[in-house]
């Protein structure tokens, strides 16, 4: 209407001739709900609203989900400006009395590893989540297999600092309660 003015809240609560007069669009920097009515010098018209509500951007991870064959560092970034992130290690859902993120998080075992993004006034992010198997990489053989003349001295290495090879010289698939050794004539 020509000339009305327009009264606003940004709390929910009913507008009145008291509550702010819109000149000009209206920052919606948090969740909100704006309630707007219409006076032409009269009476308020019955009251419209609309409700805003700002959810932080769902984190994100430096290393993507999967399995590795050594530790691996994530880091963690979100696209909203000033959040807080926190996470968690064991797969439970994270919570504000999660660890809060400051860092690379060294991934030095099977882990999943899950974030949610949080700031004042708007509602968390949805949460991430991304399970890191860490594998033993497969030992190899020095010299290769292969056809011989002689004897060979076969030396078997891993990868893996600290990883112990067990093997078997009968063609058998080897357990934990196979040989322990690193190399064999």
């Amino acid at each position: 209407t020509a000339g009305a003015s327009i009264y606003y809240t940004t709390d929910g609560s009913t507008p009145t001739t008291a509550s702010n007069l819109y000149a000009a669009p209206i920052a919606v920097t948090r969740t909100t709900t704006i309630r707007a009515a219409a006076s032409t010098g009269g009476a308020l018209s019955a009251s419209a609203s609309a409700s805003y509500t700002l959810r932080v951007a769902t984190p994100t991870f430096s290393v993507a989900a999967g399995t590795y064959g050594a530790a691996q560092s994530v880091t963690i970034a979100d696209a909203t400006p000033g959040i807080a992130i926190y996470y968690t290690t064991n797969g439970s859902t994270p919570t504000t009395s999660s660890t809060r993120y400051s860092g690379a998080i060294a991934v030095t075992r099977t882990t999943t590893l899950q974030a949610i993004a949080v700031l004042s006034g708007w509602s968390n992010s949805n949460v991430v989540s991304a399970t890191y198997t860490l594998r033993v990489p497969a030992p190899s053989f020095k010299p290769a297999g292969g056809t011989y003349t002689g004897r060979q001295s076969v030396t078997i290495s891993d990868a893996l600092a600290g990883s112990r090879i067990y093997y078997t010289t009968n063609g058998s698939t080897p357990t934990t309660s196979s040989t322990d050794r690193k190399s064999v004539v």
